[in-house]
């Protein structure tokens, strides 16, 4: 196998597949401890999951020598969050004709291509803006000291603001629940992340969506309430 054809994972490729993405949370975890920190002994069970995925409706999965991407159907795109190299050299050639290929292959109409990435994974963020694709979501994430028991998993209100409260997922281990606060202005974030502990929260979440446009990576007013940048999603129609 090569860089210039991909094929289609078979049963056997997915164990490989997850120990790549272990290795991605790792390093990860260096930029973001609490939000990516891996969970331990789950490999096995994310290689059963990468399986789905690969085998629900309108999925692709496929490898090269040096890594792997599965594309789904998710809010009328098609999604990549699964997707490794073994090295970050392969980026710019295995990275980049998995993307191409399971973009012909699992587009449909009028979608666009969303790909999931570290703000600070340089190697893959330039093979994607590359390939003309710019963040179009962000997630703002501010480490919290729960000060009360955890609440009910779902909907919750902190104050006046409603938010979600949910499991990280299993991949991961931040030590507690997530609060997910939607789109947020500063000092809206900084009273719900306050509150957010209160509800036993570990971690506070604002979302920044887009849409079809861009946003922007300088939130001032976010980083001064003690936000950082870990994720963004990158969308685009690459020319196949």
């Amino acid at each position: 196998m090569s860089a210039a054809d991909p094929t289609k994972m078979t049963d056997g490729d997915f164990s490989w597949a997850a120990q790549l993405m272990a290795s991605r949370r790792e390093r990860y975890a260096q930029y973001s401890p609490v939000f990516w920190r891996p969970a331990r002994g789950i490999v096995d069970t994310h290689a059963q999951f990468l399986r789905f995925a690969s085998a629900r409706p309108g999925a692709i999965g496929l490898r090269t020598a040096h890594g792997f991407v599965i594309a789904s159907q998710q809010d009328g795109r098609c999604f990549v969050d699964d997707f490794a190299v073994d090295d970050d050299a392969f980026w710019a050639t295995d990275g980049r004709a998995l993307l191409m290929t399971a973009w012909r292959l699992a587009r449909k109409p009028g979608n666009a291509l969303r790909v999931v990435s570290a703000r600070r994974d340089e190697p893959k963020r330039r093979m994607l803006t590359d390939l003309g694709l710019t963040p179009h979501a962000r997630w703002w994430v501010k480490e919290l000291s729960p000060s009360g028991p955890p609440a009910t998993h779902g909907a919750i209100t902190l104050g006046d603001l409603p938010a979600l409260l949910v499991r990280a997922p299993p991949v991961y281990d931040p030590g507690g629940p997530v609060c997910l606060l939607g789109d947020l202005d500063g000092g809206r974030a900084l009273r719900a992340a306050e509150r957010a502990a209160a509800a036993g929260a570990v971690l506070a979440i604002v979302q920044r969506e887009g849409g079809d446009a861009p946003v922007t990576d300088d939130e001032p007013a976010l980083e001064a309430a003690g936000y950082h940048n870990p994720s963004e999603f990158y969308q685009g129609r690459p020319e196949v």
